[in-house]
């Protein structure tokens, strides 16, 4: 399967791929952490480093070359949405505006499959909003049950 994973952080979807036994043909990442994107390359040599999901949503971006993408996996940042911060902004926010380039992505790579991971404590404006732009119903998973 050919993977592409926005918001990478260390590589944990691929970890996660691999315990559940799918196999990874080919595995492209989108962080700016370079702390992250060391431990990952570490882990995984073989990992393509694309860079800022925002240069990678530009014109320019665009017109990189990536094969056909099976399955894109991200969790876009969760600061504006969750209510652990106060005065949250919500998709508007700086950092959890960063959910409209998976959409673009999405929208421009046409994957197989995707997967999109955020918090439960987001506003429900928002997940309408989210509900919206993916357009199919999101479901909660409790992620110590995985």
């Amino acid at each position: 399967m050919k993977i592409l994973s926005l918001f990478d952080g260390i590589s944990c979807a691929r970890v996660a791929l691999e315990r559940v036994g799918i196999p990874v043909e080919a595995y492209y990442a989108s962080e700016v952490d370079k702390y992250a994107m060391q431990i990952s390359q570490k882990n995984y040599t073989d990992i393509k480093h694309l860079g800022d999901i925002k240069e990678l949503c530009s014109e320019e971006g665009l017109r990189r070359y990536l094969p056909e993408i099976d399955l894109i996996i991200g969790g876009s940042p969760c600061q504006d949405l969750s209510i652990a911060k106060k005065n949250r902004k919500g998709l508007d926010g700086e950092r959890s505006s960063l959910f409209w380039n998976y959409v673009l992505l999405l929208k421009y790579v046409k994957p197989k499959y995707f997967i999109l991971e955020n918090v439960a404590s987001m506003p429900k404006e928002a997940k309408v909003i989210i509900t919206e732009a993916l357009g199919v119903e999101h479901i909660m998973l409790n992620a110590s049950l995985v």
